[in-house]
Formats: C-alpha cells, structure tokens, sequence
C-alpha cells in the first residue's frame, strides 16, 4: 500500500526514483487491470453476439479481417514503440525539449503514413479478387467484404498519428491514464457494436463501430494530455530538425520488422486456415484462440508497464534494480499463468459450448497446442518487455524474422496434414526454438 498514492515520490535521489517506479508501474498494472477486464469482458460478450447476428461463414470474415487489421499495425514502420522507447530515455535524462522533438517528430511521420496507406488501397483494391482471397461461397459475404475492407483501412489509417498520445503516456510512465482512456473507448465501442445490431446493420457498420471508437478516444486524449494536462510538452514543429526525423525514423526501424515479424507469426493463422480450409474453419480457430489468450491479457497488466520503466532505469544505469524485478516478473507469471491454463485446457470444451453454444466444436488436438501456445507467449512477453527496454532490438529482429519464416512455412504444411490446429503448432514450435530459446540464452549472458 506504500505505493498506492497519487502524489509522486521524490525522484532527486535514487531511492525516491526506485520508488516511483514502483509506483508508476502499480497505478499501471491496476488501471490496466480495470481496462484489460473491462475490454475482456466486452471482447468475450460480443463473440457469440456477433457469431449468432452474423453467422458462421460472415463472423469467419469478419475475423478474418480483424487478423489483417492487426497484421496491419506494422504499417506504423515501428514509429509508435520507438517514440514510447525515446520518450522513456529522455525521461530518464529529465530532456523536456529531447520528448518535445521526439512527439513532433512521431507526429509528423505517422500522418504521412496514414495518407500513404489510404492512397495505396484505392490504387490497390480494383487489381484484388477479394472473394477469392478470403475463399468466400455467400452472395451476402462477398458484397460485404470490400465495403467493410475499406472501412477498416481507413480507420487504422487515422489510427496511427491518432495513438501518439496513448504512446506518450506510456513511455511518461503514465500508464494509468493512457488506460482510462481505453477503457473509455472499449465502453464506447461496445454501445456502437450493439446499436449496430440492434439496428440490423450490415458488416461494414460493424467494423467502423468497432475500430472507430478507439481512434476517437486517441484523438480526445491528445487534445487533453497537449493543452489541458500536460502543456508544456506540447509538440512544436518549429524546434523540429530534419535530423530528429531521420533520428526517429533510423530507431524505429528495426522495431518496424521486430514488428512486422511477430505480427506475421501470430497473426497470419486466420488468413491461412480461410485459405486453405474456409471461414467456418476460421470460426472454430477464433473462438478457441480467443478463450486461451486470457493468461496473457492478465499477465499483459504489469508487463506493459515494465517496459518504460525498464528503460528509465536502464538509461541511469540501475541494473541491479532491472534484474530484480524481472525475476520477480517471472515467478509472478508462472504463479499466475500455469494454473489459468491448465483450467482453461481442462474445461475448454464445456466452457465453449457454454458461451457460443453447439455450432462451434474445437478439436483436443487444437486446445492442447493453445496451451502450450499461451505459456510461451507469457514466457515471451517477460522476454520482450525487458529487451525492448534495455534497448537490445537488433538480436531481437534476427531471430523473430527466422522464427516468423519458420512458423509460416510450418503452418501452412501442417495445416493440410492435420487441419485447423496444424497452424498453432506451427507456432508452438517456431518460438520455443527459434525465438525463446536463444532469447533465453541471451539475457544469461547479460545478468552475468
């Protein structure tokens, strides 16, 4: 409880600053809390909403979709970590004009890619057979699926330059009102998706009513945090040089395929099992996939707040304090996690009939690879947050663009042999051995 106030500690001496990271990292975890279960909770009361409104062929697109939207997230060429990673640094250096430059320069950045995005889909869109792509057989399905593609894009287009705030708050340390403002949009985009329903919307609809709220959450955030909350970090272009770009630009860049290669390992499951197997596949897959991702989102409280605050402390050299608390990480994610999955294995089957009903049967072979799947993406997320924190992206990018080929190769000819959970143990494997284990290795070597 010594942690648990609002006024910060005195950060003019280290002990004062050790504490303050605590409590930051505390307010962090406990507002992310609120927002991840507030989010959860939305998240696992719309899937069988939607599954029954939409049906299985139209809720496996619509799936489908939402794993291209976040194979998408990549398309911010790594600007949004590595402007949380040098606010966090600049922090540390106490550099109010280093974090000014910084902001103007993400900002800058983002909007030109979200420009380029737009315009590349409507130069691209007319040469695509989308129906063959997503292998769709309805006459509705395949009307809907432009349409709501293009709503989508859109969307995550505004949506870069439109999260710089979230980003800010984060590498401040200021975790704990970067997560009122998700909350707040997972609260508004949970009204939009029922009125959709409610007023017999088509897909499209659905999309914007779930992307959109977010985006607008991220922009009400930016206008409070610049001219309200925190004024005297107020990005100015006119102390921006071409040089902080670029600067900008060169340390995101290998956070941009860091990225880009996690997403196509994690992300791409959907696209390949609709291509090979079809969206009612997709459906069976999303909805198992879903109930197993929530040792993550529980672990994920405390784990996005030891990344700023790793940094912080990396960049006053106090090393002693990084080891610690990522042991102490570890064994409250083995605390945590083991025994979750091992319910969430066990009761799987009952507690998915129980919440979508009948029409979706996920197969022992697929649960198990889930399991296995969620203890090495929470072994994987201690990993990640420390590393991206102390800055060691390279070693990172090497063996997440193997690991990504890999998993693809494996999914896709695992697939055809034993069907839908072929891509799951793709994965399975493609990170403990290609990923975690050398990572595993790694960071040995730098407690030595």
């Amino acid at each position: 409880m010594h942690y648990l106030r609002l006024s910060p500690f005195d950060v003019s001496t280290q002990v004062g600053r050790t504490e303050e990271r605590h409590r930051q990292i505390l307010l962090t975890t406990l507002s992310s809390g609120g927002s991840k279960l507030l989010s959860a909770v939305i998240s696992f009361t719309l899937i069988p909403l939607t599954l029954n409104y939409l049906g299985t062929e139209r809720f496996g697109l619509w799936m489908t979709i939402s794993s291209v939207v976040a194979m998408l997230s990549f398309a911010d060429l790594g600007i949004g970590s590595g402007l949380m990673n040098a606010v966090a640094t600049a922090q540390g250096k106490d550099d109010i004009q280093e974090i000014k430059k910084k902001i103007a320069a993400g900002l800058l950045l983002l909007s030109g890619i979200a420009l380029l995005i737009i315009a590349l889909f409507f130069l691209i869109e007319p040469l695509v057979h989308w129906g063959g792509v997503l292998n769709i057989n309805s006459e509705l399905a395949s009307k809907e699926a432009v349409p709501t593609i293009a709503v989508v894009v859109f969307w995550f287009a505004i949506s870069l330059p439109a999260g710089v705030a979230i980003k800010v708050l984060m590498g401040l340390q200021k975790g704990f009102a970067a997560n009122l403002w998700l909350a707040a949009a997972s609260a508004a985009g949970l009204g939009c998706v029922l009125g959709v329903i409610h007023f017999e919307g088509g897909l499209p609809s659905l999309a914007a009513a779930s992307i959109a709220p977010p985006v607008v959450a991220g922009i009400i955030a930016g206008l409070y945090l610049f001219i309200k909350q925190s004024p005297h970090l107020r990005p100015q272009f006119s102390f921006l040089s071409v040089n902080d770009v670029k600067y900008l630009a060169g340390t995101s860049g290998l956070f941009f395929v860091l990225q880009l290669s996690g997403l196509i390992a994690f992300q791409s499951d959907n696209l390949i099992i609709a291509h090979y197997l079809g969206p009612e596949s997709v459906a069976v897959y999303a909805v198992a996939f879903k109930l197993f991702t929530i040792p993550s989102i529980i672990l994920s409280l405390f784990l996005n707040a030891l990344w700023p605050a790793y940094a912080e402390a990396s960049s006053r050299g106090d090393k002693e304090w990084i080891y610690k608390s990522f042991m102490r990480s570890l064994k409250l994610s083995a605390v945590i996690a083991v025994p979750i999955s091992v319910v969430t294995l066990i009761c799987g089957p009952w507690i998915i009939d129980q919440w979508v009903g009948d029409e979706i049967n996920p197969t022992w072979d697929l649960l198990i690879g889930l399991f296995f799947w969620s203890l090495l993406t929470i072994l994987g997320g201690n990993f990640a947050a420390l590393m991206n924190g102390l800055g060691v992206i390279k070693f990172q990018t090497i063996a997440s663009v193997a690991m990504a080929a890999v998993n693809i190769m494996l999914s896709i000819w695992l697939v055809q042999i034993i069907g839908v959970s072929g891509v799951i143990w793709g994965s399975v494997l493609s990170l403990a051995l290609i990923l975690y284990l050398p990572s595993a290795l790694y960071l040995r070597k730098y407690f030595r």
